[in-house]
């Protein structure tokens, strides 16, 4: 199993490429970087972070063709991948609720908005030109430069959206880390991928969740609830519930208070929520859950060790590298 660690933009860019080097140098295989329009520029953040550093991949989980027309996102991703050597991965997502509320955005298709841009994304950087979609169109619109070919990944919740990665992405970007979500994400990427023809497990499992390192469990989850308040409590079909492990009776009541903007909302959130979207505790069990993972399929994470200032949001990092050689070796 790989492991890379997520970066968040809401620190200067340089920053940003410091815990990048530093995630470099505890052994991670790649960085992935939110794009938002209330972040810093995920792209700028990858040119810097790919002159400062040899190994790692570049990725972003994830982008948005609502924000940015895949034609854009195939440019802006070839780019990287020439800067860096060929280390450049895009993950792609419809995006989160606050494009409706923010942005006046109506989400229509959201699966054909995922196909197309996959698709696009895909033609482009393998020099064609012509891709014809429900939402999205590239007419003559080839790339100048051989750009080379760099792995499309799919963000994916809901069992269409999975099966559809499991179809035609190369992986899968989701979250729940529960053993029943596990098969439930395995069985729908199989069915994707039978309906494509594709051979089996084309479509690399790929979690991504927060982590908190603590001696004391009980403190680590305490910290991490108000993490998991949007995971547990968010837009998501009520018959996933039980898939993550969860119990309507304690989840309903989250989610109504998410829903009416309730700043308490993150005390709702129990101990198995916590557990069953994060990982929280000492280094030993930390890297037990992550070898579990590698048992259960999973054959990439995506953790996110919190933020804080730059020296000790380093030092998580490499306390977390260290977590990972543990579970590697076990």
């Amino acid at each position: 199993m790989k492991a890379g660690i997520s970066i968040w933009l809401d620190r200067p860019i340089t920053e940003c490429v410091e815990l990048a080097v530093a995630a470099e140098a505890a052994g991670f295989s790649e960085v992935w970087l939110p794009d938002h329009y209330f972040l810093r520029d995920a792209f700028a953040a990858q040119a810097l972070t790919a002159k400062r550093t040899d190994r790692i991949r570049l990725g972003t989980a994830v982008v948005s063709p609502l924000l940015r027309h895949p034609v854009l996102l195939a440019s802006s991703t070839a780019t990287i991948n020439e800067l860096s050597g060929g280390r450049a991965v895009i993950g792609i997502g419809v995006g989160g609720f606050e494009f409706g509320s923010h942005l006046g955005m109506t989400v229509a298709h959201p699966m054909s908005v995922v196909r197309d841009s996959v698709e696009i994304v895909r033609a482009l950087s393998a020099g064609e030109a012509e891709v014809r979609g429900r939402v999205f169109t590239a007419t003559g619109a080839k790339l100048l430069w051989a750009a080379g070919a760099f792995p499309v990944y799919m963000a994916a919740r809901g069992p269409k959206m999975l099966e559809l990665a499991g179809e035609i992405a190369d992986g899968v970007i989701t979250h729940g880390l529960a053993g029943t979500h596990l098969d439930f994400c395995r069985e729908r990427l199989a069915a994707g991928a039978a309906r494509a023809g594709r051979a089996a497990d084309p479509c690399e499992l790929t979690m991504m969740f927060d982590v908190e390192i603590d001696e004391d469990e009980a403190a680590a989850i305490t910290r991490l609830r108000p993490r998991c308040t949007i995971m547990a409590g968010g837009a998501y079909s009520e018959e996933m519930i039980p898939i993550f492990g969860l119990e309507r009776g304690d989840v309903m009541p989250l989610r109504a208070a998410v829903r009416a903007g309730d700043s308490s909302a993150s005390s709702l959130v129990t101990d198995d929520m916590v557990r069953a979207f994060s990982v929280a505790g000492p280094p030993g069990l930390v890297a037990e859950r992550l070898a579990a993972m590698a048992g259960a399929g999973v054959g990439r994470v995506i953790l996110f060790p919190g933020g804080g200032p730059l020296a000790e949001a380093v030092s998580r990092i490499e306390r977390l590298g260290k977590a990972v050689e543990r579970a590697v070796e076990a």
